[in-house]
């Protein structure tokens, strides 16, 4: 089987683990190294156990056949396959049929069953981590002991946190896991664009002093509204649906309602959202995505070692030629 790298959490909701996956595959395309990004489909509509959704190219199904996630990683990462299912073992081996030397995979630190070359586990520092209970006491999906599991920690929104937070939740992360090189990250905005036009990517300041309205189905839609207030826009409306939400043209109706009176020039939504939303219609203002980058703020050299071990690892292990 290929070599793994895992990217995972211990806490419930959003960390941003699909954006640090994106951010992984990205460098290693950059080192000549080819990865398989492997999901779960989270969302997805009901289907074989295992699917493959996009080649290196275009997706090759629907986002309600493949899930949000992997939708919106099959548009932004060209290059590299990706694949979906319950059962990582069998998707990998359909990643490697594609060309893949490495596999991503998304959501994997639960999945106890794969050994794995790296497990990096993020952490939202906007979780108070130091006060956390095992669910359904709190947010965690298991002790923090359990992070000696993890070779590398990310802690991620770290610029939305106070600095004391931060502390705490690296002084937290050191205590159980301190072999794990611990590094720091912000989502930083990367442009928006309109969803009638998504060619077009304008600098994410044409926000500042614009009226918007938040629209999102994200494990932590805050970080979201976060980024938007960092780039000055003024937030006067939301409206925020349940994580991996299915989007109907019903839900327009919601909208329209949270508009009403507010002055909104702009609905913004997540890229999960773009790949999903059903065509507003109209009357409504211009609906347009806010793309966002993983920026590693602090530990930016063990980031690039982690690169470094992947890609050695990739070669080593010769692709199964291309189907």
């Amino acid at each position: 089987m290929l070599p793994v790298a895992s990217v995972g959490n211990i806490t419930l909701g959003g960390t941003g683990k699909t954006t640090t996956t994106r951010r992984l595959a990205r460098d290693l395309l950059a080192q000549g190294v080819a990865p398989g990004i492997v999901l779960r489909g989270h969302g997805r509509r009901a289907g074989p156990a295992w699917l493959v959704v996009s080649d290196g190219g275009e997706a090759l199904v629907s986002a309600q056949e493949s899930g949000d996630e992997a939708a919106m990683l099959a548009r932004t990462v060209p290059g590299a396959p990706i694949a979906v299912g319950k059962r990582r073992e069998r998707v990998i081996e359909a990643l490697a049929e594609r060309g893949a030397q490495v596999a991503l995979l998304d959501d994997g630190f639960q999945y106890f069953r794969m050994g794995r070359l790296v497990d990096l586990v993020l952490v939202d520092a906007t979780f108070d981590l130091a006060s956390a209970r095992v669910f359904p006491r709190g947010f965690l999906r298991e002790p923090l002991s359990h992070l000696r599991r993890a070779t590398h920690l990310l802690v991620t929104h770290a610029d939305l946190a106070p600095n004391a937070q931060v502390e705490r939740t690296a002084a937290t992360l050191e205590h159980h896991a301190p072999h794990a090189p611990l590094m720091l990250a912000r989502h930083a905005p990367g442009g928006i664009y309109r969803l009638d036009r998504p060619e077009v990517v304008e600098p994410a300041d044409m926000l500042a002093g614009r009226r918007v309205a938040v629209m999102c189905a994200v494990g932590n839609p805050a970080s979201f509204e976060g980024l938007l207030l960092g780039l000055g826009a003024h937030v006067v409306a939301r409206a925020v649906f349940p994580d991996h939400h299915r989007y109907r043209p019903a839900d327009w109706r919601t909208i329209r309602e949270v508009l009403r009176g507010k002055g909104v020039e702009f609905v913004i939504v997540t890229e999960k959202d773009a790949v999903k939303l059903p065509p507003p219609p109209g009357g409504l203002p211009p609906v347009a995505a806010a793309a966002v980058e993983l920026d590693v703020t602090h530990g930016a050299d063990a980031w690039q070692a982690m690169i470094g071990l992947i890609s050695d690892a990739a070669r080593q292990e010769p692709p199964a030629p291309p189907q």
